[in-house]
């Protein structure tokens, strides 16, 4: 079974990304898994697998092994430390991915750059989608994400990009989108612009298998 990653670029807790996070799962794997599209109709079903930054085996903490650089090694199995081992095969086994992150201070978190930048090949070719969320929608964000997954780690992001506007109760008040519970109107009104991003996604899987 073909699987997506769905990876989480944000720690915060509590906090609106673990809540869309939670909406975006099963929309994901809805239209993934579409029968009515061309792309799917004679295609396994995808399986969505979350990624939290908080759960192993991702790494969280500085690189400390300088023995290497991560583009040094092609092959998983000989990254020396073993955790990345472990991360570096989990990314390799993904068909492709959805990146959701937030827009801090202009830019990405940190924790999100570190998790990409523990390894190289693994990312290379993987055909990704872009979510970002902020008050304004995470455009700056979704601008540096894609020049750095696109030039930098040569993956294949989508055209289509989606620039999740938080109100103003979520993004400077007290609200969060909850885990649990019936996802929030002004949510639910992106389902369409995920459908169509994921669309794209299965094409470029399709074209790289």
């Amino acid at each position: 079974m073909p699987k997506v990653a769905l990876l989480l670029g944000s720690l915060r807790r509590p906090g609106n990304g673990i809540g869309i996070a939670s909406w975006l799962a099963p929309v994901l794997k809805q239209g993934l898994n579409d029968t009515k599209s061309t792309t799917t109709k004679h295609a396994p079903d995808y399986e969505v697998v979350f990624l939290d930054p908080t759960k192993t085996p991702l790494p969280l903490g500085p690189l400390v092994d300088g023995s290497h650089v991560p583009a040094d090694i092609r092959d998983p199995s000989q990254h020396p430390h073993p955790q990345i081992r472990e991360f570096a095969t989990l990314v390799s086994s993904f068909s492709g991915f959805v990146i959701l992150s937030p827009e801090y201070n202009g830019s990405y978190p940190g924790e999100l750059k570190n998790t990409f930048d523990h390894l190289y090949w693994e990312w290379r070719h993987k055909p990704v989608v872009i979510v970002t969320y902020g008050g304004g929608g995470g455009a700056r964000v979704a601008g540096l994400l894609k020049t750095l997954l696109g030039g930098s780690f040569k993956m294949q992001v989508t055209e289509r990009g989606i620039p999740i506007k938080l109100p103003r109760s979520h993004s400077g008040g007290m609200d969060k989108v909850l885990v649990d519970g019936k996802a929030p109107e002004w949510l639910e009104e992106y389902r369409p612009q995920v459908l169509a991003a994921v669309e794209e996604l299965k094409e470029l899987i399709a074209h790289k298998s």
